[in-house]
């Protein structure tokens, strides 16, 4: 019992925000994190056609980023899809990079 209660002490918790995303086409992205994400370019060929976003940005010891963001272009040019926390059906759009901040 002891050693048991050992090891559940020593497992660290973490909570990250999440961002899924889901593609017309049946493929899903998972992205996570603890702070601010800078931006980050998805490396999908084809490149994903989105039409679904899922934003939890609830994390532990770190403040919780508000807004994640969409773009058209790698590099974070061409701003497609800014949003807060949330579960969203979008128009289908082609999503080459993103950002959570």
């Amino acid at each position: 019992m002891k050693a048991s209660l050992v090891l559940i002490a020593l497992t660290p918790i973490v909570s990250a925000w999440k961002l899924e995303l889901w593609a017309s086409d049946g493929r899903k992205a998972n992205m996570h994190g603890t702070r601010d994400s800078g931006c980050n370019n998805i490396a999908f060929t084809p490149v994903l056609n989105v039409n679904r976003a899922k934003f939890s940005p609830a994390t532990d010891n770190w403040p919780d980023p508000g807004t994640f963001e969409l773009y058209v272009n790698k590099n974070c040019d061409g701003l497609s899809y800014r949003n807060d926390g949330g579960d969203y059906k979008i128009t289908a759009r082609k999503i080459r990079s993103y950002k959570v901040y």
